[in-house]
């Protein structure tokens, strides 16, 4: 049986909201609950990049003041949440969990920073995410793994896995995360907790540091569904600072909550997302299509056909913006990137630029296959991940962690991760769903109606009462052993120009490259 603490601080952000609101617990006693557990558990986990407890604690103070004056500022108000470290903070080092901006300290806090500190939230510390975000599984090299609180030899997914062993392990309420191929979505899944990938230009990427211009987004990772739509709320919406995004109005994510399923056609892909899927994860997500079933929504077969080349499409798109963003850094400190990241770099500078385009170009048939399937239903369901959580050092396992997440990234639509069951051996196992572009509140009203008829988001993992640092995660020869760094920079250039040349497949004539890329919405819905 949980403790009272441990129930108060596994609570869903919009419960623990309430508590406040009432006047039945206050922003300082979260927060120092938060402050304990992170100082009991983040030896374990290794979570954190950078604690702010007095920081905290003074903004606490301030909410609880503020409160008690009657200037509520709304649910996110008084709740501690973390930031991935890819998120500026004005004052407050931003490293990208990175040897090279070990001692940044940004003179700005980013967008999405700025506009949940003025809906009042709690900072209680910037934590990992895969160095740069160039990664699935947030092994860092430079500040050590980062762990699975499910299984502690299990990887928590990446590149936001900071934020998902945070939310999960009961250390913070919510954390933001970035999403290029998935990085939101995998340690949602991985962590068995929430996370939405908003539409590409819905949330402001203004003061995040970049991976893929074109293929970043930012959303949240949180305990639930209506916690994230709470969150997605206080992010969203049009940034001058951010020509990605569109002046379009942000709806009440809520307001479609209760409404029911019955007359939602939901789209079932026969390929793809079901091709060499972890007999565990199909059998969990079969039992989540029945249960939307019996909850009055409509299941419809679609197919995706040029899914095959999206893998081949995020690596030409990918490579050129990278390599971009990195170049300067890549010809004076290439020993300071981990070998998995310069041999990324390494790799796309073999790229020709004529690659990069035909990727662009490619991404229009892939945005026209779903743009076509989403004509026919309300929300497309498939696996988050088509492998139960790898182990640490499994390089195999986490390079296949963004297989089923990446495709939405390359045509930009909204996707939320969300838990739906477990493994035999008792990992998480989240679905995902994706929808049409800015319609994010049908999205989480589908996903809410599933959680309120299920519990898997009220189990939560069993942290080990052994409390002490974690042993060091053995080196793997691909990852961080010199011989295995040689050897996948030399392999890096070699791997992405093979990879490019399934591009070579499709017949791309009289397509024009999707540049600039914008998602816009695409009007007629399935129910209308």
């Amino acid at each position: 049986m949980q403790s009272i603490d441990s129930q108060l601080a596994y609570l869903p952000l919009h419960e623990a909201a309430k508590l406040i609101r009432t006047g039945q617990v206050s922003p300082v006693e979260l927060t120092e609950l938060m402050l304990a557990r992170i100082a009991d558990w983040n030896p374990k986990l290794n979570a954190f990049v950078t604690l702010t407890a007095e920081l905290a604690m003074e903004q606490a103070k301030q909410a609880e003041r503020e409160i008690a004056d009657g200037r509520y500022r709304g649910p996110l108000h008084g709740i501690p949440i973390v930031h991935k470290d890819l998120y500026y903070t004005k004052g407050i080092r931003t490293t990208c969990s990175s040897k090279i901006l070990k001692d940044f300290v940004p003179d700005y806090d980013a967008t999405s920073v700025g506009k949940l500190k003025d809906a009042g939230t709690v900072l209680l510390g910037k934590v990992q995410t895969h160095e740069f975000a160039s990664g699935a599984t947030t092994s860092s090299p430079h500040f050590g793994p980062c762990l699975n609180p499910w299984n502690l030899e299990r990887v928590p997914g990446g590149s936001s896995g900071g934020s998902g062993a945070a939310v999960a392990a009961g250390l913070a309420y919510m954390g933001t995360g970035t999403d290029t191929g998935g990085s939101i979505r995998i340690p949602a899944a991985c962590c068995g907790v929430v996370g939405i990938k908003p539409t590409y230009g819905r949330v402001s990427r203004h003061g995040i540091f970049p991976m893929g211009w074109t293929l970043d987004h930012a959303g949240p990772i949180t305990r639930t569904v209506k916690d994230a739509a709470l969150c997605l709320q206080a992010m969203a919406g049009y940034d001058p600072n951010d020509r990605s995004t569109l002046d379009l109005p942000v709806p009440d994510y809520t307001a479609m909550f209760g409404i029911g399923l019955k007359g939602v056609r939901i789209g079932i892909p026969t390929n793809y997302y079901n091709e060499n899927v972890d007999p565990a994860v199909e059998d969990v997500i079969d039992a989540a299509i029945r249960q939307f079933a019996a909850l009055g929504a409509e299941t419809v077969e679609v197919k995706l056909p040029t899914l095959d080349y999206v893998g081949a499409t995020t690596m030409g798109i990918l490579s050129g913006e990278i390599v971009a963003i990195h170049e300067p850094w890549i010809d004076s400190r290439p020993e300071d990137y981990g070998p998995d990241v310069r041999a990324m770099l390494e790799g796309g500078r073999q790229v020709p630029a004529s690659g990069y385009l035909q990727a662009q170009r490619a991404r229009r048939l892939i945005l026209d296959d779903y743009r076509k399937a989403l004509s026919e239903v309300d929300v497309l369901i498939t696996p988050a991940l088509p492998i139960t959580v790898p182990r640490c050092g499994d390089a195999l396992g986490g390079a296949r962690l963004a297989e089923f997440t990446m495709p939405t990234n390359v045509t930009g639509l909204p996707s939320l991760s969300m838990p739906c069951g477990f493994s035999p051996d008792g990992l998480p196992i989240n679905m995902q769903l994706i929808g049409r572009p800015f319609e994010e509140a049908t999205v989480l009203a589908i996903g809410h109606a599933y959680e309120e008829s299920t519990d898997w988001h009220n189990r939560h993992p069993e942290l080990p009462a052994d409390r002490s640092a974690s042993p060091e995660v053995a080196p793997t020869a691909d990852a961080t052993s010199a011989a295995g760094a040689e050897t996948a920079i030399k392999a890096g250039p070699m791997r992405m120009l093979t990879e490019l040349d399934k591009l070579k497949e499709l017949d791309l004539t009289g397509i024009e490259p999707l540049v600039p890329f914008v998602c816009e919405p695409f009007g007629k819905t399935a129910a209308g």
